[in-house]
């Protein structure tokens, strides 16, 4: 079955609620936004908010999901590498392509588990990897190991992605591979 195609005027719209919650994200937190508020900031009705989105949070939910489609299948293509190095790097050039939308997501107004989220697509092939590296490697310490690196990184790409991103998307997935890999070290060693 085939899709349907949206009217201009309904994309357009939509885009205008985006940008309008967008707006208000830069100043309060989503918890805090009312569909009134967005509806003024765009200067449409309630009904129209209404007949597209249930609240600010589906609003918001659908901009994420839409933004990590786009993450994860730039990522996906580029796949082609078979390391971690190049996964990270390709998550945070997608963050930087993505650079105004990213600083309000990863705010203190956005979604505090969005970034977790985007970090977690590198999980399965992250504990392959580190299983390659030696043979006695229990899979519940690896998990833990991802759970504290996963979150290390958040705190990176956050504050890299706060303050500017002047750093080049290489050098922060770098940064996070080698501060992960030397952590890493004493459990992935073989016995």
């Amino acid at each position: 079955m085939k899709p349907i195609k949206e009217d201009r005027r309904v994309r357009m719209t939509k885009l205008i609620l985006r940008d309008s919650l967008l707006e208000l994200m830069k100043k309060k937190s989503i918890n805090k936004i009312t569909p009134t508020e967005i509806c003024r900031q765009a200067d449409i009705n309630r009904n129209t908010f209404y007949s597209h989105y249930s609240s600010p949070y589906d609003l918001l939910m659908q901009i994420e999901n839409a933004l990590y489609e786009e993450i994860r299948q730039s990522i996906e293509q580029s796949l082609k590498a078979e390391n971690i190095s190049a996964l990270l790097q390709e998550i945070c050039q997608s963050i930087v392509k993505n650079g105004e939308l990213c600083r309000i997501m990863f705010s203190d107004h956005g979604d505090k588990d969005f970034l977790k989220r985007i970090i977690y697509i590198a999980h399965d092939k992250s504990i392959a990897e580190w299983k390659s590296f030696t043979r006695h490697s229990d899979t519940e310490q690896l998990e833990l190991l991802y759970t504290f690196t996963a979150n290390g990184s958040v705190a990176i790409i956050q504050d890299w992605v706060q303050t500017g991103m002047k750093t080049p998307p290489g050098e922060i997935a770098r940064f996070i591979e080698k501060a992960s890999n030397h952590g890493l070290e004493a459990f992935l060693s073989p016995r």
